[in-house]
């Protein structure tokens, strides 16, 4: 499980709720993925949780195929295909994306969150094919 401390909290209690939330800066409207405790570009530590859109397109992904990856409960998922998602109107984000084969994974595919409980206070958003 992820460590959720107070600056990420939000985040994992919203997927657990089915959203997809980032920080978003006030002042100059950055979007910050991950969770910081200031914007990025200017500094402003007033960053308000936004609910994002849930769609998004693949930047870039990563096939995995090894058993290595057995420690995070994945080996019956094996091959793992793990992306880096442009999210509609926020940030990249780092996710699993599912119901796709290997072989038809495309840079600029488009994807949708959808979201699994991982706990009773968490959930994390993975994407499949849009």
């Amino acid at each position: 499980l992820p460590d959720i401390t107070d600056l990420t909290r939000p985040f994992w209690t919203a997927a657990r709720e089915g959203r997809l939330v980032m920080q978003k800066c006030p002042s100059c409207g950055t979007v910050n993925f991950h969770p910081k405790p200031w914007c990025i570009e200017c500094g402003d530590r007033g960053l308000e949780w936004t609910e994002m859109q849930t769609g998004g397109t693949v930047y870039s992904y990563t096939v995995s195929h090894s058993v290595a990856m057995n420690h995070l409960g994945w080996q019956a998922e094996l091959p793992v295909i793990m992306c880096l998602i442009d999210i509609d109107g926020g940030a990249r984000m780092y996710a699993q994306v599912t119901d796709v084969a290997a072989e038809d994974m495309q840079i600029g595919m488009r994807v949708k969150a959808y979201f699994e409980p991982i706990s009773e206070e968490a959930g994390i958003p993975k994407f499949r094919p849009a």
